[in-house]
Order: C-alpha cells, then sequence, then structure tokens
C-alpha cells in the first residue's frame, strides 16, 4: 500500500468539480484508492493507494485519468505526440552486468509550480521506493535541459571523478559522496554491489548524476524556472525502465508539456539495437465475453463491454464475434491475463452494484486429518520448547544451495520471477530455519525453532508437495544430544520406532550427522551443522537439528500429492 499527500482544492481543479470530501472519496474508490486523511488547515488529503502493482495511480494525475473515465469525461488510452528531439544517450558495455538500462524523454515548455515540482518529486521517491525496490531495480532522474549537450554519456568511470552532489556547495569524489553524502549512505550499497561507479554525463563533461545514488546540483534541479527537462530512468530490468518513464511522461503532458524522444544506443552485449524512448507500443490481449460473463455472472453484450472496458482507460482495438482484443496502455504492466481485464470490467459496472446471492447448502466447516496431523507434530515441539516460525514456500535457491553447502538441485523454479528472492519452490526447510537464525543473532540465546510445513519437489518429472518437520536448536552449548533428545520425544509420543543411521551430508558435520530410518525407509537427516554453514550465515554459535517427512511417520496421516 503506498500513501501520497495531495491538495484538496487542486484535485477538485483537475477535475473541474466541486465535491465533498465524501463524494472525491467515492470516485477515489475507482482508482483503489481511499481518503484516510484531510488536513484542512494545510488543504492536504492524506491518500491511500491500495494497490501496489499500479504506480501509474501514485499520483493525483494517475487517479484523475481514472476517474474521468469513469464520468466518461475521458475515454480510451490518453494519447500524445512524441517529436524527435535529436537527443542521444551512449551506453557502456561495462555495464552489462551491473545496471545496464536507462529510458529517457525530453519534457518542452513545461510550468510547474512549486506544488506540483513536490508532486512529481513525491512520485518519483514512490516509484523509486516500491516498484523501483528501493532504487535497486529502477530510480529516476529530472535535469535541467538547458544544461545538457547530446550526445550523452552512461558510463562507468574512476571513483576519483568529482562533481557537486545535490543539496551540497562543495565538489566531492564518487567515493567521498557514498561515504559522506546523506544519499550516498542510503544507496551506496547498491553502487558497491557493482564493484564500479555508474556515470551520467553531457557531451561537455557536465555530470549529470551518479545513478540512482544522487543528482549534481547544478544539472540536477528542476525549479519553478525550469522550461524544459531531461527525464532518465535507469536500472537491471529493461521493462521496468520503460514502464517508470511512461508514467512519468504522462503526468507532464497533463501539465501542458510537449514530450520529445530520445536514442539510447546500446552495446550489442546488453540489447540487439538502438531504442527511441519514451516506448509507447501498445500491448493487446483477448478476451472470450461469453467467459467473462460466466466468470463476473454478467450479461454483457460486445458493445456493452466496448463501452465499459474505454471507461477503464483501455482500447478495444477489434471485435471478433464475442472474442475482444484489448489494447493496453504503455503505462500498465499489471493486466498478465484475462481474469485482470475481467476486474477492469467489474469496477466499470461498479461493485456496488453487484446484488448479494443467498447460500443454498447449509456447510460445517473442519479440519482434515492432514491438518490435525500437522496439529499435533506442533503441539509435541512446542512441549519440546520450540518456537514455531512460518517461512515463505517461495524463497531464494541461494538460501537452499550455497548457504547450506550444497551444490545444486532440481527445484520447482517460478518462470519469470521478478526476484530471485522468490524464484523456487523449497525442497527443504531447514535452510530457511538457518536462514531465520542468521536474522536473529542480536536476541538471547538458546534460540529453538521448529516449522512443520510443505516442501515441493520433483520426482520423476512431477511435482510432488509434501509436509515435513524442521527443528533447530542454536546455543552455545548445542550438542548432537540436544536434538536427538527432541526428535526421540516427537517420535515417541507418534508410537514410532525410528533408527539413526550415521551418514555424511554437506550441511553437517561428519561424524555427527544420522539418517533417520523408519519402517527401512529414510524419511529425514539429523546432525550438528557445519562450521562453514555458521560463518556462512554469521551464526557464531553451535547449530544442531533434524527434518523429517511426515507422510513417512505411520501414526499420522499425512499425505503426498503428486501433480503431472
Amino acid at each position: 500500500m503506498v500513501s501520497i499527500k495531495a491538495s484538496y482544492k487542486k484535485m477538485q481543479e483537475m477535475l473541474g468539480k466541486q465535491l465533498s470530501i465524501e463524494q472525491l472519496d467515492d470516485l477515489l474508490s475507482y482508482a483503489k484508492s481511499e481518503i484516510d486523511q484531510y488536513i484542512e488547515e494545510e488543504d492536504m488529503l492524506v491518500i491511500d493507494i491500495k494497490t501496489s502493482n499500479r504506480p501509474d495511480l501514485w499520483s493525483p494525475e494517475g487517479m484523475i485519468r481514472e476517474i474521468k473515465g469513469i464520468l466518461e469525461e475521458e475515454s480510451g488510452i490518453p494519447e500524445y505526440e512524441v517529436k524527435e528531439s535529436g537527443y542521444v544517450v551512449k551506453v557502456d558495455s561495462q555495464l552489462a552486468s551491473t545496471r545496464p538500462y536507462i529510458a529517457c524523454a525530453i519534457a518542452k515548455n513545461i510550468s510547474l509550480t512549486d506544488y506540483y515540482i513536490k508532486q512529481i518529486m513525491q512520485l518519483s521517491e514512490k516509484i523509486d521506493f516500491s516498484y523501483g525496490r528501493r532504487r535497486k531495480r529502477s530510480s529516476i532522474g529530472f535535469y535541467n535541459l538547458s544544461m545538457i549537450k547530446s550526445p550523452i554519456e552512461y558510463k562507468v568511470i574512476e571513483e576519483t571523478h568529482e562533481f557537486i552532489p545535490l543539496e551540497s556547495t562543495e565538489k566531492m569524489s564518487l567515493e567521498r559522496i557514498l561515504e559522506e553524502h546523506e544519499k550516498g549512505k542510503e544507496f551506496g550499497h547498491i553502487v558497491k554491489e557493482y564493484g564500479h561507479y555508474p556515470i551520467l554525463l553531457s557531451a561537455d563533461g557536465t555530470t549529470l548524476s551518479l545513478p540512482p545514488v544522487i543528482n549534481s546540483n547544478d544539472v540536477g534541479k528542476i525549479t519553478e524556472e525550469t522550461t524544459g527537462s531531461l527525464i532518465e530512468v535507469t536500472g537491471n530490468n529493461f521493462e521496468t525502465v520503460n514502464v517508470v518513464l511512461n508514467i512519468l511522461c504522462q503526468v507532464l503532458v497533463n501539465h501542458g508539456a510537449e514530450i520529445y524522444s530520445v536514442k539510447i544506443e546500446y552495446p550489442p552485449d546488453i540489447y540487439i539495437a538502438s531504442v527511441i524512448t519514451p516506448l509507447l507500443d501498445k500491448e493487446e490481449i483477448e478476451i472470450d465475453l461469453d467467459v467473462v460473463n460466466k466468470y463476473l455472472g454478467t450479461k454483457m453484450k460486445p458493445k456493452d463491454a466496448v463501452k465499459l472496458i474505454a471507461k477503464r482507460r483501455f482500447n478495444c482495438n477489434s471485435i471478433d464475434s464475442k472474442i475482444l482484443t484489448i489494447e493496453i496502455p504503455p503505462y500498465r504492466k499489471d493486466i498478465l491475463h484475462w481474469v485482470d481485464i475481467a476486474e477492469e470490467l467489474a469496477i466499470a459496472l461498479d461493485y456496488n452494484k453487484i446484488g448479494p446471492t443467498k447460500w443454498t447448502v447449509l456447510t460445517t466447516g473442519g479440519l482434515l486429518p492432514e491438518t490435525e496431523s500437522e496439529n499435533l507434530v506442533r503441539n509435541i515441539l512446542v512441549g519440546a520448547g520450540g518456537t514455531e516460525v512460518l517461512t515463505n514456500i517461495l524463497t531464494d535457491p541461494e538460501i537452499l544451495t550455497t548457504r547450506v553447502n550444497i551444490d545444486k538441485q532440481d527445484y520447482v523454479k517460478i518462470e519469470n520471477p521478478v526476484t530471485s528472492t522468490y524464484s523456487v519452490m523449497r525442497k527443504m526447510i531447514y535452510p530457511l530455519l538457518i536462514n531465520v537464525l542468521s536474522k536473529n543473532t542480536h536476541e538471547t540465546y538458546p534460540q529453538m525453532l521448529f516449522e512443520v510445513g510443505e516442501i515441493v519437489k520433483l520426482i520423476d518429472k512431477k511435482v510432488v508437495t509434501q509436509s515435513n518437520a524442521a527443528f533447530l536448536f542454536a546455543d552455545a552449548d548445542a550438542s548432537f544430544e540436544d536434538t536427538h533428545k527432541r526428535l526421540n520425544q516427537l517420535l515417541s509420543l507418534l508410537n514410532t520406532n525410528y533408527e539413526i543411521k550415521q551418514v555424511n551430508h554437506p550441511s553437517f558435520t561428519e561424524g555427527r550427522c544420522g539418517q533417520i530410518i523408519i519402517e527401512n525407509k529414510e524419511c529425514g537427516i539429523i546432525g550438528e551443522f557445519h562450521p562453514s554453514i555458521l560463518e556462512n550465515n554469521q551464526i557464531w554459535v553451535p547449530v544442531v537439528g533434524f527434518e523429517i517427512e511426515l507422510p513417512l511417520i505411520p501414526s499420522l496421516k499425512c499425505k503426498v500429492k503428486s501433480t503431472d
């Protein structure tokens, strides 16, 4: 959820209507937003936007665009002309492995008041922080066009390079900026990970910025006197930087700006060809109106759907019987499936007009046998002194491999993940508990953690899910006997006989690791974690633990579920 501030008076001016707070709040619901607070003495609204995947709504201009569509004052995708500027940005191939992508545009004949400058800066900060992942995925820069000459270089430069950073009065080297400047301290870690310093330079050698950290104090500042501006977005994702640029251009157009394109010259090892930005190509998606009607419980005809989709600021490019081809605005990348269009149609129809349906079947809820078995295991491990934690089934492959001394595994992977942090399905739990311990070294010891939850693995090219239980004990005096005692307590209370067979495992210390055997089946691992794992995760006390597959315990009613 994103929260922004906007003038109540200015919002009414943009709408061209005198509205009460309640009326405006009702209209903002169509933009997935609501008024959280009105500070009357400051004429300031605090607005909560209830969606994290619509950065185009994180400004008053974006909200008003949605509302005008609903009110049928405007319809379809807003269009504006993009003229050629003749400006070029040349990208250095040394950026290929770090922050290779850049999208730029030029805005001319802009007329900005102090209020609208603050609004643009607010939007930029919100996008940088949330959509841009704290500037790691993307970051935004605005510059005074009158001080910039083409071609602009986006390149790697020596750390001794100097310029005057924003809100400063003296020249500082890039290294010093990262160590001493407020923004350098906040975002310098991003650049330090690169191992080099990216820089934006005008053709005359003037420094524009050290992306994604700080702009220069002269070129990188816009004021009420600024009539022309270069807008740039750098990042590590091609689509993201271009979407963000489109959002910013759309906002500036609302303030009367004329938009001019910039040619981005990429080397072959970054992108296959030069790109003219902003990229305003519209993606398309087909929907079957019969399917949508069944999904929503409506009876829309094609002409009704076309009108409604226009109210939501889309274009309907073609109609083939009840198959509609919808054009998506270039500032939106949240439309991935026909269900997303169905939601837009439902909003246009007005959720408030959806009548309630009466239930027809009386059902009584209850727990599945598998859940009851898992709860039994939880209760026993709590009784053994454990504290339950819940970690994500989706995780980072590094946590499951290098962080626990495992070279490579076959995982169920997510196609086109937004981030590597949530790119694979876990096939064991104990690495995630090790990760939890690494985040809690500031807490007192002993620490006893456990989790009972699903894991996902591949067996004969089939996706299999099952429940596992993992228990970790961390303390200065932790030993194999401590974790064996908890395992014995668990299996004894489950009336299960077992044995432990000594094995070698990369996660555990040699000679202090065993395979848990139940009815001649290998069903888990127990042992003392290897010192190198503790060092990798910056855990400074011994850790012991076990993980066991619950479906292999005869007294439990846990099942293995398979999907082709």
